[in-house]
């Protein structure tokens, strides 16, 4: 058994472009101009909360890497079904959300990914994805004010 560890350069690599991404949307958040109403949580929370957690993780990853205990994709083999059933996913979502709206979309999506994992309980994974798309869309539109299209529910919400 070979107990040697080898840096992973690939891992440093997309480590620190993790964390390059996370020190541009820094940055670009910190350039924004904010208007006084939003003291407490305003549109620069959540863009920084994601660079926080992309520094971390892309830390992380270059550490992992650089000690040798990053785990490489020679390790475990790519499940190109799964990478085809959630590409498709992806596409669908795309072409769906326009005509039926945000809901309907993700509904689709998430289907499409528990599948991919291999789940075959369709009606939880359905129920589960009904509720979070309600979830999310609900707390955009309604909490957020922002505008997700709601297609053909858009008499029901």
């Amino acid at each position: 058994m070979n107990t040697q560890r080898q840096t992973s350069v690939a891992g440093l690599l997309i480590g620190f472009g993790l964390v390059a991404i996370a020190a541009v949307i820094a940055v670009d958040v910190s350039g924004m101009r904010v208007p006084p109403v939003h003291a407490k949580v305003g549109p620069r929370f959540f863009p920084l909360l994601v660079s926080c957690g992309l520094a971390v993780a892309g830390a992380v990853t270059a550490w992992q890497s650089w000690r040798g205990t990053f785990e490489s994709e020679e390790s475990h083999p790519t499940d190109w079904a799964a990478v085809a059933i959630v590409s498709a996913g992806l596409i669908l979502h795309m072409n769906l959300l326009k005509p039926l709206g945000f809901v309907p979309a993700a509904v689709v999506l998430f289907m499409c990914v528990t599948f991919a994992f291999g789940s075959r309980s369709f009606l939880r994974d359905g129920v589960v994805a009904l509720v979070l798309a309600m979830t999310a869309y609900l707390a955009f539109t309604r909490l957020l004010g922002l505008q997700l299209p709601p297609g053909v529910l858009a008499g029901v919400l």
